[in-house]
């Protein structure tokens, strides 16, 4: 089984060669391990992911999804149905993170239809579709790094991941949460939350 330290190479491997999908298999991968390290479980869960990526929505906003409001908003206009027992109508980032992307990642070879990623920093909203920055690998990989549950993890000196004109060496950054907040607390602009958009 791959170490955490070369989940994060991977991704970072797949995101400069524009490799996106794979790059974020890659990641939603990462968050799930350390979500088990984190929250001191034995194995892999969905609340754990999806509790984790909610714990770090401050650190996705700001290395891929600045100006939205992740705490807060609520992604109406694409409803779960695929893969669950019960439609999810209300997700959050974490329903979709969890199961429109890392899900059908790992057990298939493609995004639910009318979900997808785009280069840039911006997203598309319509009814039954989303498009969000292909910088949300970084997001969701920079949770890995960053985690002080992955302190003790290592990888080749030469990779390294961009926050705010900050070019970070990963092996010097494992665990270093507190500066990462630093960063995106002396960054942070206004932030939007999207709210009721069902499209109806």
């Amino acid at each position: 089984m791959a170490t955490l330290g070369e989940r994060v190479k991977f991704t970072l491997d797949h995101y400069g060669r524009g490799e996106y999908l794979l790059a974020l298999e890659h990641a939603c991968n990462a968050v799930d391990v350390t979500s088990q390290k984190y929250y001191s479980a034995r194995s892999s869960q969905r609340s754990l992911f999806k509790g984790m990526v909610k714990e770090y929505h401050w650190l996705i906003e700001a290395m891929a999804l600045g100006g939205v409001n992740l705490d807060e908003t609520i992604f109406e206009n694409f409803p779960i149905t695929e893969g669950v027992k019960s439609p999810i109508l209300k997700p959050t980032f974490g329903d979709l993170m969890y199961h429109v992307v890392r899900c059908n990642l790992v057990h298939s070879d493609r995004l639910t239809n009318g979900f997808s990623f785009q280069e840039g920093n911006h997203f598309i909203f319509g009814k039954d579709h989303l498009t969000l920055p292909t910088l949300t690998a970084l997001g969701m990989i920079a949770i890995v790094i960053f985690c002080p549950a992955n302190a003790q993890e290592s990888i080749e000196r030469n990779y390294w991941i961009g926050m705010f004109g900050n070019q970070m060496i990963v092996n010097d950054f494992w665990g270093k949460e507190d500066i990462a907040r630093h960063i995106a607390t002396k960054n942070a602009g206004p932030r939007v939350t999207f709210l009721n958009m069902g499209f109806k």
